[in-house]
């Protein structure tokens, strides 16, 4: 049947005095004052402003974001914990122009980046380029100007690694963690595995003088997965996997019966350090340019078994105990040296709680409680957010250390699987407490305790990572204390801290500004006790891992949308 149409409307002009012809039922004459009302409606329409188009795509992202939100979240809830840089939310192409110091060198720096997102592909490339100005490690007496001697120079402690020759790879991913399928090669962040009781947020480029690109690819379904890792996709140092199966969900349909899981991490440095190289007349002047020269290494490896079972699931709330047991297997080092390491195992009782509330936004809740019990040679969380400066150096304490032994601290193998050969088991803890209004604020606190020798921890994140205006994250870390009254000691143990801003002026034109407070290679003099029978104290010139301030501010120019 064919629908009904309404009649066709003619405009006709009135010749003057004439009389109007008769019209037929399908036709209709308009006069002029009807003509002229036609008119003024169709110039009072509205048109849509570039305000206008900019408001639909705020209302498009909010609509996004609310449906987004609607999922259970769960896996992280912050992006920067252990990152010591920051990444912007949103698509840009830019250059950087500003000023870098680290410690007493200065630096002007000039760094092309783009930041690109593609629904679940996101990738950021920059070319970071440092020039000195000025270098202000000047020996007592020495003409100041000495330090221009280098100006002009790159920075080679940017570019000296085969690893670094990717660097321009600043992150390339596929999805998100806790996501089917997920794929990150990233200078960024930090890697954990499992529950973390071999590898807890392990982060690649904690020293400044070195930059990596680690790469790590996860894959599940309901029936099983695994998760693999990578420190440096060029050098492959240190690697982990993860491989689980849920044998219920192959025969029960019950989702409970099919959160059980039982999964077998692996994790392996292949050159750990055993003994760093010094100057051959000086046992604490360690030789090397961004990293320690090493004299000996071995291949230090962990395996874990964990089973896990959600005890309580619904729209807000997930509850997971899990139980663990790792231990770690140290082999012989390379060369003549005569040491025999040790390895040891631990067990962990944990629960894991994730809690949503609200719609929009969500409030997310993310709870670790975990009791601990190891023998002497083996540290929980082996693999952690300090390894890769901790390999080197187990602590800081060099003045210790000089009149206990008459030369720097150990390295972590030699501290945990060598030095504490024959010590009595140990009891710890773990507490973490996240937070998230999803989107807007997150939140990290976490407490790690024990009995064992420089085995309490400390850790606070906060980041703001989307506001229109202004990014920022800042973390500390309080590590190797003594005991929990450490917490409070400013001189005690070593201190961290992270902290990156993006601060929007124009549309076009951006401040980034980075500060950090952590542990790198540095040279200068101080009063070691070398003999502890015949205690003598003389002003000698070291190099080790200290603490040292290191800042970047830069204006950056480009185009974010």
């Amino acid at each position: 049947m064919k629908p009904e149409t309404s009649p066709p409307v003619i405009i006709r002009k009135l010749p003057e005095a004439q009389t109007p012809p008769k019209t037929t039922s399908d036709e209709k004459i308009l006069t002029t004052e009807e003509t002229q009302t036609k008119e003024e409606q169709k110039t009072e329409a509205p048109k849509e402003t570039p305000d206008d188009k900019k408001d639909d795509k705020k209302d498009d992202k909010k609509d996004a974001k609310k449906k987004k939100s609607s999922a259970f979240i769960k896996g992280e809830l912050a992006n920067f914990i252990g990152a010591t840089k920051l990444a912007t939310s949103n698509n840009r192409i830019g250059v950087r122009l500003g000023y870098r110091a680290e410690d007493l060198v200065h630096y002007g720096t000039i760094t092309p980046e783009a930041d690109l997102r593609f629904g679940k592909l996101t990738f950021g490339l920059g070319v970071p380029l440092a020039l000195q100005i000025y270098d202000g490690n000047l020996i007592d007496g020495e003409d100041p100007e000495a330090g221009f001697d280098d100006a002009g120079a790159f920075r080679k402690e940017d570019w000296d690694e085969p690893g670094e020759y990717v660097r321009f790879i600043r992150y390339l991913t596929w999805g998100r963690k806790e996501d089917n399928i997920y794929f990150s090669l990233s200078q960024l962040g930090s890697n954990s595995l499992g529950h973390g009781a071999l590898m807890r947020r392990y982060s690649v480029n904690i020293d400044p003088d070195s930059t990596r690109v680690s790469g790590q690819l996860d894959m599940y379904n309901d029936y099983a997965g695994f998760e693999v890792m990578t420190n440096s996709i060029v050098d492959w140092e240190l690697f982990g996997a993860l491989a689980f199966v849920k044998p219920l969900s192959f025969f029960m349909d019950h989702p409970m019966a099919r959160s059980m899981s039982i999964g077998v991490t692996y994790v392996g440095d292949r050159a750990a350090p055993v003994r760093v190289e010094t100057e051959s007349t000086n046992p604490f002047y360690v030789v090397g340019d961004s990293r320690p020269s090493v004299l000996n290494d071995a291949f230090v490896h962990a395996v874990g078994v964990d089973v896990e079972f959600k005890v309580f699931k619904s729209d807000t709330v997930d509850l997971k105990p899990y139980i663990d047991y790792s231990w770690m297997m140290p082999q012989s080092p390379s060369g003549d040296l005569a040491m025999d390491p040790e390895g040891g195992g631990g067990f962990t009782l944990g629960l894991l709680g994730r809690f949503n509330l609200g719609s929009d936004p969500v409030h997310a809740f993310r709870l670790v409680a975990e009791f601990r019990s190891f023998s002497a040679n083996y540290l929980p969380g082996y693999f952690d957010t300090f390894y890769e400066v901790h390999k080197f150096a187990a602590s800081q304490r060099i003045r210790q250390a000089a009149t206990n032994t008459g030369r720097l601290p150990a390295t972590k193998f030699e501290e945990i699987f060598v030095t504490r050969k024959g010590d009595d088991r140990h009891m710890g803890f773990y507490l973490e407490f996240n937070y998230s209004m999803v989107g807007n604020l997150a939140m990290t606190f976490a407490l790690e305790g024990s009995d064992a020798e420089l085995g309490n921890n400390f850790m606070a994140h906060l980041e703001v990572p989307a506001l229109d205006w202004l990014q920022f994250f800042a973390s500390y870390h309080q590590r190797a204390m003594d005991s929990l009254g450490d917490l409070f000691d400013m001189d005690a143990s070593d201190k961290v801290l992270f902290t990156a801003a993006r601060l929007r002026l124009l549309p076009f034109l951006f401040i980034n500004a980075r500060y950090h407070y952590t542990l790198r290679l540095k040279d200068d003099y101080a009063d070691l006790v070398t003999d502890p029978g015949e205690p003598e104290v003389f002003l000698e010139h070291y190099r080790f891992y200290q603490p040292t301030h290191g800042w970047m501010v830069d204006v950056e120019l480009g185009w974010e949308f």
